[in-house]
Order: C-alpha cells, then structure tokens, then sequence
C-alpha cells in the first residue's frame, strides 16, 4: 500500500517531529490548563469567602428587623443572599465547601458557619452579557433558551448572624474556561515552524541518498561511469564517495573483461575461417561434412560469447518505444524465416528502452520457445504495478522445477539430450537475462499448467 510523500525519508522525519510537537503541546496543554483551572477556582473560593464574610460582619452589627432588607439590597456579581430563620446547609461537606466554611469562620471569630457545594447546569451569564452589549435597544429581549448551556459549580453557604436568624448565600464559581486563542495559535505557529524546520533539514539528508540510490540503480542496469553527487551531511557524503569509487573499480573491470572477451571471439574468427577453408579441400564427403558441423559449431559459439560480452554495453541511445510494435515486426520476420512465433499484442505498450537489444532478446526468447516448444506466442501487456510485460510461452514439455533457476546461466542446458540434437551454445537464455538486466528489468521462468513453458521479460513502466 503506497502512502506517497509518507514513503519517502523527507515526509517521514517530518510527519515523527510534528507528532512528537503535537503530543508534547497535548500534554503541556493539560498540565496548563489544569493548574489554570486549579488557580481560578482558588482565587473565585477567596472572592466567595470575603464577599460573604464581609456581608455577614454588615449584617451582625445591624438591627434585627433591617437585616432581611439589607441583605436584599446587597447587590454582588455572582452571589445572591437572604437573611432567614433556618439554614439552607446544616452541615459542611468536603472538598471546596468545607474549605470555605473554615475560612469564613476564622475571619468572624469561629461563629457556626457551614458551605457545600454542588454541580448545576444553566445558562451561561457571559454570553447574555455579551449579546446585550451587541444588541440595537429596539431588539426585542431574549429568553434564557437563547443562551448556550453551562456547567458551573453552586456554592451555598449559611452563616449564624445571631438573635436566631442565618444568612443563607447562594454563589456560582466559574467552570473549567478554554485555553486563551492565542495560545492557541502560538501552539499551531510552533508546530508549522518545526514542520518547515524539519522538511529542510531531513530535505538536506534526503536528497543526497535519493540520488545516491538513483545512481546506485544506474549501475546495476549495467551503465558506466555513474558518480552519484557528493553532498549533504558528512556521513552522507562519505556513503557517496565510497559509493563513486566503487563504481569506478567495478566499471574499469567490466570493461576490461568485455574487451577480453571481444578480443578473444574476434581473434578466433581468423583460425576458425581457415579450418573451414580447409575442411572445404577434404574429399571424403562424411569426413567433410563432419568437420564443417564442428567448424559451424565453434562460429555459432563464438559469435553467441561475443552477443554475451555485448549484452547490456550497447551504444544504442535509450528511447521510448512501442513493445507491441515490436514484437509484431520480430514475429513477422521469424515467421518468413519457417520459425513458428505468433503475435498477441493488440495494444500499445510504451516502455524506454534500447530498441535492437530488446528485439535480440525478444528473438532469443521465441527461437527457443519453436525449438523447445514447437512454436511461441509472445504476448505484451501491462502489469498492475505499470511495468511492461512481454510473455513468452510454449507448449511443450516444459523444464524441471528444480532446474529453473539454473535456465539463464551460461552454457547450461536444462535437457542435454534434446539441446545436444540442436544447434545452440546454451547462450541464449543468458544473453536475454543480461539484456534485461541492463534495462532495470527482470527475465522469470515458469512452467504452465497443464503443460508448457513460460519466459516473462519485465521492463519498469
């Protein structure tokens, strides 16, 4: 399954630095916001605690029958009060109320006081304020379902004010807020600077290793002088390096063997032309003809090392050409010569590649599926992956499965008896591996069922 930038060094050193900055905001987020919560709800207890005690002291030291007025006139933002005969709390409870009780009782010299506090849901006082700052005075007002639905904590608390009455306090402290927007936005500012950050610099590492790879897999499609870019970081550039001048050793001793090798089946053209000039002045006809079936023989061999030697070393300029137009032309020509090799290639099939070298494959491969086989189709398609595909299959009998991986070494036959009956240097088969190879490609074979032979020359799309 192919994620796209996600698959390359790049994406993926970006994408662990802005998930490791994004967790770690998380976390530095949940710790802000519960020590902030944690400090407004300490400082709204101390506001509850020294408005209501305030309250209490007026009232203690005012006449009985104006208490209730007075604490009807008091006017606190948050807190509403009442002077009456009977406690609203009877007991204190734990947490914030029993903190609040023990702090409005010091404060008026330990009289009866007890706080409980409880969870409520209603609407919130904030945004009705808002809305009436914004409102024209000839909106109509607004009902209390206007209003967005908040959770806050209720505190009531009741205070012994003496001569039998209690001042019963009803406050309201403030539920968790969220964070402000502008930390907020300093967090997602962060996370795109280190984002940018990040691509930069794993952009520095990235590059250097893509091209080395993309040289790295110019030299294993049999191309020369391949010097991959030395840049980035130091250890980078020393991948590099090392990498240049093993391709410079490697290139040097292919070359010197490929030039071993054409001098060697050059040379030996000259010896084996004046054994065949030779055999031709034999007059026992048996005797002639056996020496000129060795002499064909060694030609054959030679000019099949010198094919191998060349596999892969063509000057032929890569160009993007059809397989299918190819094919048809190769089968075509087979077909004029009496082998039987037949085309399925209706479709276009467009793949880069050295055109003369593909079509000596090509040909190799439908020379031994007629002699093997007793005929060849050579059908191109294009696999799911995009690669192009031209397959190569018989009828005939097949190779033993432990055998095929053996197919496209040099000189081996897979049937000595049937191979030693017909022509051939067992070169072939490799000559074509090779001319893949060279390409980026691959050469696979297989057995068919129920019976026949499979040679598949894959090249990248």
């Amino acid at each position: 399954m192919s994620w796209g930038p996600l698959n390359t060094l790049t994406g993926r050193l970006v994408l662990v630095t802005v998930v490791a900055v994004i967790i770690s905001y998380a976390a530095a987020f949940a710790i802000y916001a519960n020590e902030r919560g944690a400090a407004l709800r300490r400082a709204a207890e101390t506001g509850v605690i020294e408005r209501v005690a305030y309250t209490a002291e007026r009232l203690r030291s005012a006449e009985r029958e104006a208490r209730p007025l007075l604490a009807d006139e008091t006017r606190d933002f948050s807190i509403r009060y009442a002077v009456e005969t009977q406690p609203t709390v009877s007991e204190s409870g734990p947490g914030a109320g029993g903190r609040i009780a023990r702090a409005i009782a010091a404060q008026l010299d330990d009289i009866d006081v007890y706080a409980r506090t409880r969870t409520v849901e209603g609407p919130s006082r904030r945004w009705r304020r808002e809305r009436g700052a914004v409102e024209a005075p000839a909106d109509p007002p607004r009902g209390r379902d206007d209003a967005p639905i908040v959770r806050s904590t209720e505190v009531l608390v009741s205070v012994d004010i003496g001569d039998g009455q209690w001042l019963n306090a009803r406050a309201r402290l403030p539920g968790p807020r969220p964070a402000p927007l502008s930390a907020l936005a300093g967090a997602l500012v962060t996370v795109l600077i280190v984002g940018i950050g990040a691509a930069l610099v794993s952009r520095q590492i990235g590059r250097p290793l893509a091209d080395l790879a993309n040289a790295a897999q110019a030299l294993g499609s049999g191309q020369t002088n391949v010097m991959a870019p030395v840049s980035g970081p130091a250890d980078v550039r020393r991948a590099s390096t090392a990498f240049n001048a093993m391709a410079d050793r490697l290139g040097r001793q292919l070359n010197r063997q490929r030039q071993m090798l054409w001098a060697l089946s050059h040379d030996l053209r000259t010896p084996i032309t004046a054994i065949r000039l030779r055999a031709e002045l034999v007059e026992d006809e048996p005797t002639r003809q056996r020496l000129l079936a060795s002499v064909e023989e060694m030609e054959l061999l030679t000019e099949q090392a010198l094919s191998l030697a060349r596999a892969g070393a063509s000057e032929e300029a890569r160009t993007r050409v059809d397989l299918a137009e190819i094919v048809r032309t190769l089968c075509g020509e087979l077909q004029d010569m009496g082998v039987n090799a037949e085309a399925d290639a209706p479709a276009a099939v467009i793949a880069e590649c050295r055109p003369s070298e593909i079509a000596r494959a090509l040909r190799n491969l439908a020379e031994n599926a007629a002699k093997y086989g007793g005929g060849g189709v050579l059908r191109v398609y294009r696999a799911v992956n995009g690669d192009a595909v031209v397959e190569v299959t018989d009828d005939g009998p097949g190779v033993p499965a432990d055998l095929l991986a053996r197919l496209a070494a040099p000189f081996f036959r897979a049937d000595e008896a049937r191979s030693s009956a017909a022509n051939g240097a067992g070169l072939g088969l490799a000559i074509a591996q090779a001319i893949a190879e060279a390409h980026g490609g691959r050469l696979e074979f297989s057995n068919r069922t129920p019976r026949g032979f499979s040679a598949k020359l894959t090249l990248p799309g």
